[in-house]
This record gives structure tokens, sequence and C-alpha cells, in this order.
């Protein structure tokens, strides 16, 4: 496993600087939230297309925050920051910054959907900005995952939130989403009639469907209820039948929600999915840098492209959680997040200082590889990108992994 703690130590502290200082978070506290992304706009070529797909924004001389509250972007930072508190104590106000971001999720942000007899019941919504509901397989999925998570490590902050009352509904309502999607027999139009909403996403793709694994395994490790096993069955006979026909960017996807399975269920086909997708980073990974190509539809594609947004981010979570499994497998892991720690931004600006940027160029050894409206270099997401990779830090200290942190 990673030996330099100071690294990680010094990796930790840099994300937090970043998150108080980037004006991601207005107020610094976390009181009403964090903003999904630093948007730079020197080079941008999708900046227009940008603040035209995503009208919630804030200008400022070189950058812009997206303002846009995404329930799974909040959930990301305050469990990073409770991670971080697990590991200093009561010193730093990391705990407290948590809580301010769940209070605003619970109390403040209305993108829960309350109530306990309604098809939205427990389901969160992807934004503040929209005026219907919109209801995405991945989001959610973070957010069923995380409040588990946090709700066993936290007791008094579930009985706060009500985070298992809110999770099982989510359980409940996801379940049934996913297997009706998977297996084609949805029609979004008459669910947004009847329903108010309809499931968004690629299921097919691991991006959402590997998710909804991860999400429902560590429902089946909170309640024992068998019925939440019946999509991942599904959904991992699927992947390894068709694992060819992925791309490098949806393997990490794929590794995590089959380990987080596996670490619930002990289950064999499981273990086997999640070994075949580590194999397939593997083949493909930059033996000296830990590179991974880039190839998600959302992102610059390229072999010398870090990306991330979809893929180094994802893919280190679980090769973290496969190295645990396997040993043969910590070799790699350690490459990956190595990679992230040299590259994590140290340009003396308080909205760079400290963050990873979406996309690294191997090639020029810098930020750099183009943009998309949601992908690429310019686009520095506090979900999805800074969280996740500043878990896998965590972890590192704690002699942990997303499977069982």
């Amino acid at each position: 496993m990673i030996k330099n703690r100071k690294a990680l130590e010094k990796s930790l502290s840099m994300t937090w600087q970043w998150f108080r200082n980037s004006l991601v978070m207005h107020p610094e506290d976390g009181s009403w939230g964090v903003g999904e992304r630093v948007m730079l706009t020197e080079g941008n070529e999708a900046m227009e297309h940008i603040i035209t797909s995503f009208p919630a924004w804030t200008p400022h001389k070189e950058f812009y925050i997206i303002e846009q509250r995404r329930a799974d972007c909040n959930m990301q930072a305050a469990y990073l920051f409770l991670l971080m508190h697990l590991l200093s104590g009561t010193k730093a106000p990391y705990k407290k910054t948590a809580e301010n971001i769940l209070d605003f999720l619970y109390f403040r942000s209305g993108l829960l959907n309350r109530g306990e007899n309604t098809p939205l019941s427990g389901l969160w919504d992807w934004s503040h900005i929209k005026r219907s509901h919109v209801i995405y397989f991945d989001d959610d999925s973070w957010m069923l995952f995380l409040s588990w998570k946090i709700a066993k490590k936290f007791p008094a902050l579930d009985k706060k939130y009500g985070l298992k009352k809110f999770a099982l509904l989510l359980a409940e309502r996801l379940l049934p989403g996913a297997i009706r999607y998977f297996k084609g027999e949805a029609d979004p139009e008459k669910d947004k009639v009847e329903m108010g909403f309809y499931w968004q996403g690629k299921i097919l793709l691991p991006h959402w469907g590997s998710l909804v694994c991860m999400a429902l395994a560590e429902t089946y490790r909170e309640t024992k209820e068998e019925k939440y096993l019946s999509f991942i069955d599904l959904y991992e006979e699927y992947l390894m039948k068709n694992a060819d026909t992925f791309t490098s960017s949806e393997f990490g996807y794929a590794l995590i929600g089959s380990s987080c399975a596996y670490s619930v269920t002990k289950n064999k086909k499981s273990y086997m999915c999640a070994k075949l997708f580590a194999n397939k980073i593997l083949a493909i990974m930059d033996k000296e840098t830990g590179c991974i190509p880039s190839e998600h539809y959302e992102a610059p594609s390229g072999k010398a492209l870090a990306d991330t947004i979809y893929t180094m981010n994802w893919a280190v979570l679980g090769l973290q959680n496969m190295a645990s499994l396997d040993a043969s497998y910590e070799e790699a892991y350690e490459k990956v997040l190595s990679l992230l720690l040299q590259i994590q931004d140290t340009t003396k600006k308080k909205y760079l200082y400290g963050c990873w940027r979406g996309m690294y160029d191997m090639e020029k050894g810098q930020w750099g590889g183009g943009d998309r409206f949601e992908g690429g270099a310019n686009s520095i997401y506090t979900g999805w990108t800074n969280a996740p990779i500043a878990w896998a830090c965590a972890f590192a200290l704690m002699d942990s992994n997303l499977m069982k942190a």
C-alpha cells in the first residue's frame, strides 16, 4: 500500500484549502452547499455551451463558479469532510462543515422529495436549477450509497436527517426502476405523466448501471433483503457478456460496482466480474506513469490524457478495493494514486491551489487536452473529481477503501 503518509496528508490539506478558498462554497462554511465546479475561461472552447446549458453561475475575472447545487456533489463533499474528521479528530472544522452541507441538503435545498407514499418519495433531484423533476440513476445511486455509509458511522447524523429512512425510500424506487429500464420495459414519457419523472441515464453503461449495483449492494448490507440482489445478478451477467464493448472510461465504474457487491455478498460472479474489469484496466494502463487512456464520450479522448472526471478518479477507487482483495493489484493501484498525487494542482491562485482539474495531458506535462461542456481540463468538479480522489487519499491513510469505510 501507499507508504508516504506525509504526501497523503499534504494532499488532503490542499484539497481542504481548495474547497474553502476557491468560492465553490459560498460562504466557505458549507451552509449553502457546494457548487458543481470551477470553470476556467482562458482557452475554454466549451465555455459558451457550458454557461448556456447550466444557467446558474457567478463570473469572476479568470473563472466562473458553475453554481448549481447538485445533490451528489454535496453528499460527496460532506462524506469527504467526515472522513477527514475521522482522521484528524475534532481539531479542524471538518465535521461542522460536513454537517452544514447536510443541513443544506436536507433542510434548505429542496432537492429531497419528502413524503412516504408517492413515486418520488426519497428521490433526489439532480440540482436546484431545474423547474421539473430530473432524476438520474448515477446521482441517486451515490445518494443512496453514501447515506448508508454516513448513517452507519455517525448515528447522530442519521437521527438528525433521517438518513436511513430516506435511503430506504430511495432504494425501494431505485430497484424496480433499474430493472424496468435495464430490460427495456420502461416508457419514459408514460412514467413522466404517471409518476412525475422518469429515470435518466444510459443504464446499459457501467457509468450508470454499476453505480446502481454499488448502491443496492450497500442497501442489502443494511437490510438483508434478498430482493436488492436481483438487479446486481442481472447486471453482472450482462457486464461479463459485453465486457469488450465498453470503453476504458467505463472500466472503473464496473470495477467499483462489482467489488462493492462482492464485499457484501461474497458472490463468486461479482468477484469474477471485478477481476475482469480490474484486468482490463491493467491491460491499457501505462505501466510507467499509471495513466489510463481517456475514452469517455463526454470528455476528450486520447491515450496520453488523464481524465479525472470519468476515468482516473473512479479507477483509483476501484483498484483500491481490488488491492484489498488481491495483493497482485497493489502495484497498479499505487501507480494510479501516485500519479494523481503528482498532478494535484499547486498553482498559487486560490481557485486552483489544491484541486484536480478535469484532464491532464501526460505528453505535455500540464493540464490540458481540450474541453467539453461537462468534461475536459477547464472544468474542476467538486464532486466526481475532487471529493472522490480525496476519498482515495483518506482511505489510504485509514487502511480502508470504499467497500468497508
